[in-house]
């Protein structure tokens, strides 16, 4: 359960959360779904995505010093993980994935594709140019090449990679093909435990005849949209804005993003200096929206027939509903339906949590919300 302090301290039991970014071992900890219709083997397309190609034999050595993950994990091949990448201020530009292509059994060179909102491609390929001067490195866009699925259910993730040896476990990272996962591209999604599989599948492989199983029955996009935002998890610009939000703040410590001890990459400055003061007063929660005059809500849920009003913005300011102070407890991220995600002060969430009749206001509109805590979050 969450610590009872009106913010979170970064102490030594975070330390834990830091180093479980540096491994690629399978999440055993079952997700509670908080749909009945996300319950159950199901997959979907990830919408609104880019993907680019990064090949060529500087290619770990180029990213490790813009990204706040540490790519020696993954350099050999294996699983991709999650990571950001920086201003030299310390502020967020983008969050993504990064994935090996494991494409056989003898690496010419190191090919990895970059998964990111569609909304920030030209400025990502732009900012990689911008470091890239004399690095081999040749960079294509991908993104008509390969589809984005996620797949979720109530068995184990797809299983570890197989050596050529019978009998013999190869961990995941080996610079071997992926023999036995659901795809040769992709990730046990790292940033909450059994969120799921997040796979790159070429766009001229049927998707169906490469799931684990019969028992797996396709959502609609927005449904996994729906998950995310259900289970507290920011991805995009909508949620995690360019030069302005902070990665501690935004959750990407917890999501398995940062690895605090790796050497030095841009915007590593800050950063660094956050953990080790050890105070975040604020953090991406999810929230669900309702108008006055209805109860407020005391459980997370999510009505497909409300449909957010287009006067609806992210960044917008939240303040406290009785008005008892001008001051601001937040800022809208992005909602669908009657659910989304805020950044928001973590006292005034506590509160909120544990009862106390406060509530929340969004500056020009009608609707107020009730934020929560995500049940994947460290204990302290």
């Amino acid at each position: 359960m969450y610590a009872s302090k009106a913010f979170l301290p970064l102490t030594k039991s975070f330390h834990g959360s830091a180093r479980r970014a540096l491994s690629t071992s399978t999440p055993t900890v079952a997700l509670k779904e908080l749909d009945s219709l996300h319950q159950g083997h199901k997959f979907a397309k990830v919408p609104h995505r880019h993907l680019l190609e990064m090949d060529g034999p500087d290619s770990a050595k180029f990213l490790q010093g813009l990204i706040t993950n540490h790519m020696p994990l993954i350099s050999a091949g294996g699983d991709g993980f999650y990571t950001a990448f920086l201003t030299p201020q310390g502020r967020t530009l983008y969050d993504a994935f990064v994935y090996p292509v494991n494409a056989g059994e003898n690496f010419p060179h190191q090919k990895y594709i970059l998964d990111f909102s569609a909304i920030e491609g030209r400025s990502l390929l732009k900012h990689l140019k911008l470091y890239l001067l004399r690095s081999k490195i040749k960079i294509r866009d991908v993104t008509n090449d390969y589809s984005l699925y996620h797949l979720w259910g109530s068995s184990p993730p797809p299983p570890p990679i197989k050596s050529a040896t019978p009998d013999v476990p190869t961990p995941a990272g080996t610079l071997i093909k992926k023999t036995s996962r659901w795809s040769d591209i992709g990730c046990v999604d790292p940033r909450v435990p059994g969120f799921g599989y997040r796979a790159v599948i070429p766009n001229d492989q049927d998707v169906h005849s490469m799931l684990p199983s019969n028992e797996y029955s396709e959502l609609p996009s927005e449904e996994y949209t729906i998950r995310r935002l259900l289970q507290g998890i920011p991805e995009g610009p909508d949620d995690i804005w360019p030069e302005q939000s902070l990665p501690l703040e935004s959750n990407i410590d917890y999501m398995n993003g940062v690895d605090f001890r790796k050497g030095c990459y841009v915007g590593q400055e800050l950063t660094i200096r956050t953990y080790h003061t050890g105070v975040v007063r604020k953090r991406i929660v999810p929230v669900q929206f309702y108008k006055e005059g209805e109860s407020v809500p005391d459980t997370q849920f999510v009505d497909r027939k409300i449909q957010l009003p287009d006067t609806y913005q992210c960044q917008s300011d939240i303040r406290l509903a009785n008005g008892s102070s001008k001051r601001g407890v937040g800022k809208t991220c992005s909602g669908v339906h009657n659910i989304g995600l805020s950044l928001m002060r973590l006292e005034h969430v506590e509160k909120a949590v544990a009862g106390e009749p406060v509530g929340f206001k969004i500056d020009n509109s009608d609707l107020l919300l009730r934020p929560f805590l995500p049940s994947w979050w460290p204990s302290s």
